[in-house]
């Protein structure tokens, strides 16, 4: 029998924004709540247990790394981690990513330094971080560090800091198939930052970002390989009934797309009333105003990001539903 109230099943395309808690992730979450609830930080037999359990997360997190256990900093999540990053360096010229999520060139405080103290990228190759490390040991200096923000990439790549040569890196469990409101700030031994004092460990948290991490690590190069073909397959289908759309695949999970003379966030909510849902770049951005080219107001393109649910049936409906309205 028709329901009337039944809504078609809406299609989910913006997991570069935000990822479902993984049920493996939510079960190891929820002793937290009420059984295990004690503060980490209490010096009785239930909190030490509880504290130990935290360390050990940390120690976890810190051998996918490649770093100590006290090189492993827990945040509220990417941006505080990319925030520490900028401002935990000496005072002076920090060069970022244009792809770099605004948090970095938030975080950056003015001063007419001209000496360069940090590179923030998004980079998952070590090109940058070998070059900046030759140029180190001809300077005999160790400044400047290199910064990765791997909020979008630790799923599919090997992010270690020694593969990358980097000095910091970012987390985001919220990317990670964890729960929101975590992530972490790994860092090099011997790197030297101004961090302010940290509050009490989200023990619930943190647990649930360790086992999403261990998962993503477990799961990366098939993930990958899968993804790499719908992202692929996405864009041939677009770029092949649309050939006026510029279309760029810019990861394996996520596809840019512009169409000229149209607001990027008008094709957002026409994809939203037709039960797809993307963004206009960084979900942190929406709230802010946006400068759109002079010719072709395209300047920012929409994101089409899959994950871990997204199937071939979806994409197809996507693409359909994405074509009729551009046409």
């Amino acid at each position: 029998m028709f329901n009337f109230w039944s809504k078609p099943k809406r299609i989910f395309l913006d997991y570069a924004s935000a990822t479902p808690v993984l049920p493996e992730v939510l079960k190891v979450m929820k002793k937290y709540w009420s059984k295990d609830f004690y503060n980490p930080n209490a010096i009785y037999e239930e909190g030490v247990m509880v504290r130990k359990e935290v360390e050990e997360c940390r120690t976890k997190i810190a051998r996918i790394f490649g770093v100590a256990p006290e090189s492993v900093i827990f945040t509220s999540g990417g941006t505080e981690a990319n925030t520490l990053a900028v401002r935990g360096v000496k005072q002076g010229k920090v060069i970022f990513d244009e792809e770099s999520h605004p948090s970095v060139s938030d975080a950056i405080i003015e001063n007419k330094s001209k000496e360069i103290v940090l590179v923030s990228s998004i980079t998952t190759d070590n090109k940058l971080g070998r070059q900046i490390r030759e140029e180190r040991k001809k300077k005999n200096s160790s400044y400047p560090l290199l910064h990765i923000d791997a909020s979008q990439t630790a799923l599919y790549y090997d992010m270690s800091l020694e593969r990358l040569a980097c000095d910091m890196l970012t987390l985001d469990s919220a990317k990670l198939y964890g729960p929101k409101g975590i992530g972490a700030l790994v860092i090099r031994k011997g790197v030297k930052l101004d961090l302010p004092p940290r509050g009490t460990p989200a023990v619930d948290l943190i647990v649930g970002l360790t086992k999403a991490l261990e998962i993503a690590v477990s799961d990366r190069a098939l993930e990958f390989k899968r993804l790499d073909k719908l992202t692929s397959d996405f864009a041939e289908l677009i770029r092949n009934n649309l050939p006026q759309v510029e279309v760029n695949k810019i990861s394996p999970n996520i596809v840019n797309v512009s169409v000229s003379n149209v607001l990027p966030e008008f094709l957002v909510l026409k994809l939203d009333h037709a039960g797809v849902m993307v963004s206009a770049g960084p979900a942190c951005n929406s709230n802010k105003p946006v400068a759109h080219g002079v010719h072709g107001m395209d300047s920012v393109p929409v994101r089409f990001s899959f994950g871990k649910f997204t199937t071939e049936k979806e994409i197809k409906t996507a693409t359909e539903t994405l074509i009729k309205i551009c046409k």
